[in-house]
C-alpha cells in the first residue's frame, strides 16, 4: 500500500508558495518579453532562454501557472476570511498612525518663541504656546502602535493555524 504524504498548507506557507509562483511567472514572462518571435527559415529554435523548451511551450507554461496562481489566490482568500476583520482594523490603524505621526512631527517643529516687531518697529521676542499637547498626542500614537502590533501578532498566529485547501505539490512540481 502506497501512502501519499500530505503537506499541511497553512496561510503562512501558502503566502510563501504564492510568492515563489509569482517569481516563476515573472521569470518566464521576462524571458518571453525578451525572446525573438521569429527565426530564420530552416534553423532550429533557440530554446536556451526557456530551459530547453520552445517559446510556445513556455507561453503555455506561463499561462498555466497564471491559472494556478488564480486558483491559489482564491483558496487563500477563502481561508483568509478569518482574518478579514483584523486586516481591516490594521489598515485603518495604519492610516490613523500616519495621521498622528504627522501631528507629532508638527509638534516637534513648533517653536517655543518667535521674533516679531512691535508697533514701534522694535524687534521683540514672543513666547509661543502650543495648541496641541505633544505628550498626549505621543501617548495616543504609542497606544495605536501597540494595538496594531497586537493585531498583527494575532493575524500572524492565525496564518500558521488556518489551513488552505490547496495541494502545494501542484505548484512545487512546476517550479
Amino acid at each position: 500500500m502506497i501512502h501519499k504524504e500530505t503537506i499541511m498548507l497553512n496561510l503562512a506557507s501558502s503566502f510563501r508558495l504564492r510568492n515563489k509562483l509569482k517569481e516563476r511567472i515573472a521569470s518566464l514572462s521576462s524571458a518571453i518579453e525578451s525572446a525573438e518571435f521569429s527565426r530564420n527559415a530552416g534553423t532550429a529554435e533557440n530554446t536556451k532562454p526557456f530551459d530547453g523548451k520552445t517559446l510556445t511551450e513556455t507561453i503555455r507554461e506561463a499561462s498555466a501557472l497564471m491559472d494556478l496562481l488564480r486558483g491559489l489566490n482564491l483558496k487563500i482568500e477563502k481561508a483568509n476570511t478569518v482574518n478579514k476583520d483584523s486586516l481591516i482594523c490594521v489598515e485603518t490603524l495604519k492610516a490613523k498612525i500616519a495621521f498622528y505621526e504627522n501631528i507629532v512631527k508638527e509638534c516637534r517643529r513648533g517653536k517655543a518663541y518667535a521674533f516679531e516687531y512691535d508697533e514701534k518697529g522694535e524687534h521683540i521676542k514672543v513666547t509661543k504656546e502650543p495648541l496641541v499637547d505633544q505628550g498626549e498626542v505621543t501617548a495616543v500614537l504609542v497606544s495605536l502602535k501597540k494595538e496594531r502590533d497586537s493585531l498583527e501578532e494575532e493575524i500572524s498566529a492565525a496564518n500558521f493555524r488556518n489551513a488552505v485547501d490547496f495541494d502545494p505539490q501542484t505548484v512545487l512540481s512546476r517550479l
